[in-house]
């Protein structure tokens, strides 16, 4: 399976690596194609929808990812598309929106025709950096599509972090409040 990550900030650049390191082909979707990380190919966005199995979009935000993913929409249909935002206001200290309302789920809404799996919404993009002190808590994976989620968490039994299956997308809240328990950051995602 091809996984295509979308976006060129340091979380896109570190997933795909990660992803490639484990010896999955990946796909990184920029706009100018290039890729900028080591043992990933590149390309337009466009393109890695296309050719991808699993799309990771890498864009500020789930209204960010709603709006730049909207004219892939139907190159979306039954592929598995990870959602890793949060709904945090623009100084990262807070939630837009009530308590009862979840990012994954908006995103769930907005491309249903896709299998939507929420993952990496616990933790903050710097824990992947791999330090000596660095600590990694479980990666919630959350999902209503059984299938599309153990084929997620298949995709990553190769890399260095542990997996733990976190209930149906009505944990998206939950799983993305769980960050806060890590360090602030801002300025992490760039399209």
């Amino acid at each position: 399976m091809t996984i295509g990550v979308l976006g060129t900030g340091g979380i896109a650049v570190t997933l795909a690596t990660m992803f490639a390191r484990a010896g999955h082909e990946v796909r990184l979707g920029s706009a100018t194609g290039a890729s900028g990380a080591p043992g990933v190919t590149g390309g337009c966005c466009e393109e890695v929808v296309a050719e991808s199995s699993v799309v990771i979009p890498a864009f500020l935000g789930v209204q960010g990812a709603v709006q730049q993913l909207g004219p892939w929409r139907a190159g979306l249909r039954g592929k598995i598309l990870v959602d890793i935002t949060n709904p945090f206001t623009g100084g990262h200290v807070d939630f837009v929106g009530p308590w009862a309302a979840g990012g994954t789920e908006d995103l769930a809404a907005a491309f249903p025709e896709a299998r939507l799996v929420g993952a990496f919404k616990n933790v903050w993009w710097e824990a992947f950096d791999g330090g000596p002190d660095s600590v990694v808590p479980d990666i919630r994976v959350i999902s209503d599509d059984a299938d599309a989620k153990r084929t997620f968490l298949r995709l990553c039994a190769g890399t260095p972090f542990t997996y733990v299956d976190g209930g149906g997308l009505d944990q998206a809240r939950r799983v993305e409040r769980m960050a806060f328990s890590g360090v602030s950051s801002a300025g992490l995602f760039a399209a």
